[in-house]
Parts: C-alpha cells; sequence; structure tokens
C-alpha cells in the first residue's frame, strides 16, 4: 500500500507529464499566476482575465477582444474606421465593414489581411477571414414626456420664498427655472 508522499509525488509528476493536454493559460503558467494572487499578491488583469477566459472555453471571445484593441495598430487607422472584428466561427474570422462598398475593397487585400491579423494573435492561426455588413444600431425607445400643465401660483410663490436664501442670484433663477419645468411637467 501507498503512504501519501508517494500519492503526492504521483500526483505532481502525473501534473507535469499530463501538461500536453492543458489549456494553453495553464502552459503558460497563467493558472499558477492566479493561484499566487491569491495569497494577496498583486497580479496583472490581463493575465487573469486571459487566464479566466481559458478555464471558461472563451478563448474566441478573448480573441475577439484582442484584436478589436489593436485593430488600428493591425489595419491601418482608415481602415479600421470602417471595420471591426465581429466573431469567430472555429478558425474563421468575422469581420463588420460599414457598406458593400467596403466590403469589395476588403476582399482585394484579403491575403494582406489575413498575414496582418495571424502576426498580431499568434496563437492557432485563422485560416479564413469572411465579410458582414454592420448591424444598423437599434432604434431608441421614445421617451415618455408628460404634458406640461399650469403650475399653482401658491406653490410657485412658497418656492420663491423658499430660494430667497440662496446668495447668489444667477443660483437662485437657475434653481426656480428648474423647479419651474418640474412642477409643470409632473403629473
Amino acid at each position: 500500500m501507498r503512504n501519501m508522499n508517494d500519492r503526492k509525488r504521483y500526483n505532481k509528476s502525473s501534473l507535469k507529464n499530463s501538461r500536453k493536454g492543458a489549456s494553453p493559460a495553464e502552459r503558460a503558467g497563467l493558472v499558477e499566476k492566479r493561484k499566487r494572487s491569491k495569497k494577496n499578491e498583486l497580479s496583472f488583469l490581463g493575465d487573469t482575465l486571459s487566464a479566466v477566459y481559458a478555464t471558461k472555453k472563451w478563448r474566441h471571445q478573448w480573441r475577439v477582444f484582442r484584436l478589436a484593441q489593436d485593430w488600428p495598430a493591425i489595419v491601418g487607422v482608415e481602415v479600421a474606421r470602417l471595420t471591426a472584428p465581429a466573431f469567430f466561427r472555429q478558425d474563421v474570422l468575422w469581420i463588420f465593414v460599414q457598406d458593400s462598398a467596403w466590403m469589395q475593397h476588403m476582399q482585394f487585400i484579403k491575403l494582406d489581411l489575413l498575414t496582418r491579423v495571424n502576426q498580431a494573435l499568434a496563437e492557432p492561426p485563422i485560416i479564413d477571414i469572411r465579410w458582414l455588413l454592420q448591424p444598423a444600431t437599434l432604434p431608441q425607445p421614445k421617451r415618455h414626456v408628460p404634458e406640461s400643465h399650469p403650475v399653482d401660483p401658491r406653490q410657485e410663490q412658497s418656492f420663491r420664498q423658499l430660494t430667497e436664501s440662496v446668495a447668489n442670484q444667477e443660483c437662485r433663477e437657475a434653481l426656480q427655472r428648474l423647479w419651474q419645468i418640474f412642477a409643470s411637467n409632473t403629473e
């Protein structure tokens, strides 16, 4: 029968041998950094987020985040102004493009762009880039504005007396105008 020390030694050696199947964060040593940070040591947020994304199987979302962060440097300021990385589907990067004319232009520079993106990611390479028209912004819901109605003169006089103690005349008048708008729009 094995004693406890043999078991620990066995587990440590099996951990070393199982690194081939480990996540990228474990191979890079980021998990160890995260464990150290629990001992009240400071760690870089980027290292911690990278480790969290790796353990949660959010690798593609992390790659899109990194691409979006460095997008102007990767593709150039002019192209970055009209495009944005959208998402990954397996090893294919989808890019939002402002309009169909830019979609056509991007098709002409696709190979160069593919090379630049793969150099920037330095992870498993993407095999293709596809384009998607940028979605229109969602319409804003209509805000309910109550109908204004006349203000009771007694309430207005009462508020004016209340604001007489404000020394600055400009502030006093602004406060009275604000109350006037509020009182006339409350239901």
